[in-house]
């Protein structure tokens, strides 16, 4: 058990010390994601970030059954072309399925998993318990938006996501490390669409 009165810093075994200082040293550094096989399927887990760049309207009034999201902003063209947007519009959540935000998390899964020697793409990989004996989860945190622009029916939307902020803090029983993202989107007319602002937290005992 830890001493009364550590800091959380001082708790971290020397493996965690290692991974904490790995990703504080890349605060800042941006990706792009890259081609929807890589997006799709990369190194054995499956990662659904950037899958939809182009604005279809199929997936976007999927999206708004989905998450039951009625509006008829998204749905009636008439309705739609009578409001201030002048036509159907994208529901501003649908930025998620756009780009969630989470390339980064590929490299820090690669971090956290443990390769058994004979392990095959199609089985799941275990957490590495051996190297992050103190390691329980992971969770995600929840995704804030300032918008700019609206997504239009065959939009193009670019997205670039920067490694924002990575810290510790204390939970009621778990010692938690957040890691911040940052998204940038913006449209074929070049024009910024929204930021976002997301990320992971790792759940240590």
């Amino acid at each position: 058990m830890a001493e009364k009165g550590m800091t959380l810093e001082e708790r971290m075994t020397p493996s965690e010390r290692e991974l904490y200082e790995l990703w504080r040293g890349r605060i800042g550094e941006t990706w792009v994601p890259g081609s929807v096989q890589e997006t799709l399927y990369n190194k054995g887990w499956v990662n659904f970030s950037g899958f939809n760049k182009e604005a279809c309207w199929t997936l976007v009034t999927r999206w708004a059954i989905a998450t039951e999201d009625f509006n008829p902003l998204w749905f009636d063209e008439e309705y739609a072309r009578k409001s201030k947007w002048g036509g159907i519009i994208a529901p501003p959540s649908y930025l998620i399925a756009i780009d969630d935000g989470l390339e980064f998390s590929s490299l820090l899964v690669e971090e956290l998993m443990f390769t058994p020697p004979t392990w095959v793409p199609s089985e799941p990989r275990p957490w590495n318990t051996h190297k992050y004996p103190n390691f329980v989860r992971t969770v995600t945190t929840g995704f804030e938006f300032e918008f700019f622009e609206p997504v239009r029916p065959g939009d193009i939307i670019d997205t670039t996501v920067k490694l924002a902020d990575v810290y510790w803090k204390q939970g009621k029983q778990q010692r938690l490390l957040f890691m911040e993202d940052e998204v940038t989107y913006t449209n074929q007319k070049g024009q910024l669409v929204a930021k976002g602002r997301g990320g992971w937290v790792l759940v240590f005992k």
